[in-house]
C-alpha cells in the first residue's frame, strides 16, 4: 500500500457500526490524506451531517438507531445536502443498492471490498464534478470557517471557540444568511433531548461574545425565528 497523500483535504464521514471495518477505513484514508471522522450508529451520522460539512459520506446500510436509509433520507430531504454517499452493502443486495440509489445515493461497494477501490470511489465525485478539491474554506464577511483544520478567523484574528459554539458556527456558515430555526439548532446540539431554553441561549451569547470579541458584529437574532450571519457586515 502507497503511503503517498493523493486526497489532502477530503473530509470524510465514515458510517459503519463494525468497529474493525470502520478502524481499517480510518487508518488507511489518513494515510491517503483524508480527514475522517467515524459514526458508529444511524442518529450519531445524523447528528453529525447536521452539525458539519462533510466532501463524502461511506455509508453502510445494517446501522442500529437508524439505518442508512434513513440515515440517507435525512441527508437529502431534511437536511437537503448534495454531499456524494458510497453505500457499503452486503453482496448481492440488490434490492437494497436499488432502494438506496432511489433515496439519492451516488454509488456503492459490496462487502468485502478493496480498500483502493474505497478511496476510487471518494475521489471520482470532484474530478468529475470540479476537476480537483472543492474549497474548504466558508466566508460570511470578515468570518472565515476552514472545515478542514476547524481553525475560525475574523480578518487575522483567530477566535476560539467551545465545541457546542463550533457546532452552531459551522451551521450558520453552511449557508450565510440563511435564518436557521432555533428547534433545528437543538436538536444538533442535543440529539438525544430537549434543550432548555436558557440553555441555547447560553451557547447563543458565547458564540455571539467570541466572535464580536474579535472584531466581528454580524450575528443576527431574527425574533421568533432563529439565527443568521450577515454576509457582509456593514463596517
Amino acid at each position: 500500500m502507497t503511503t503517498a497523500p493523493r486526497a489532502t483535504g477530503i473530509k470524510v464521514l465514515i458510517v459503519e457500526d463494525d468497529m474493525t471495518i470502520a478502524a481499517n477505513l480510518h487508518q488507511f484514508l489518513e494515510l491517503r490524506g483524508f480527514i475522517v471522522d467515524i459514526a458508529y450508529d444511524g442518529l450519531a451520522a445524523i447528528a453529525r451531517l447536521g452539525a458539519e460539512s462533510y466532501d463524502a459520506v461511506l455509508l453502510d446500510l445494517g446501522l442500529p438507531r437508524a439505518d442508512g436509509f434513513q440515515v440517507l433520507e435525512a441527508l437529502r430531504r431534511r437536511l437537503l445536502l448534495s454531499t456524494p454517499v458510497l453505500l457499503l452493502t452486503a453482496r448481492g443486495e440488490l434490492d437494497a443498492r436499488l432502494q438506496g440509489f432511489e433515496l439519492g445515493a451516488d454509488d456503492y461497494l459490496a462487502k468485502p471490498f478493496a480498500l483502493a477501490d474505497v478511496e476510487a470511489r471518494l475521489l471520482a465525485p470532484h474530478r468529475r464534478t470540479t476537476g480537483a478539491v472543492v474549497s474548504h474554506e466558508s466566508r460570511a464577511g470578515s468570518l472565515r470557517l476552514d472545515r478542514r483544520t476547524r481553525e475560525v478567523h475574523v480578518g487575522d484574528n483567530p477566535v476560539r471557540l467551545m465545541p457546542r459554539s463550533m457546532v452552531i458556527l459551522e451551521r450558520l456558515m453552511r449557508d450565510p444568511g440563511e435564518v436557521v430555526g432555533r428547534r433545528e439548532i437543538e436538536r444538533l446540539l442535543w440529539p438525544d433531548d430537549d434543550g432548555a431554553p436558557d440553555a441555547l441561549r447560553s451557547q447563543i451569547y458565547l458564540l455571539r461574545r467570541a466572535l464580536s470579541e474579535a472584531g466581528y458584529e454580524g450575528f443576527e437574532t431574527v425574533h421568533g425565528v432563529g439565527y443568521r450571519l450577515r454576509p457582509e457586515p456593514p463596517q
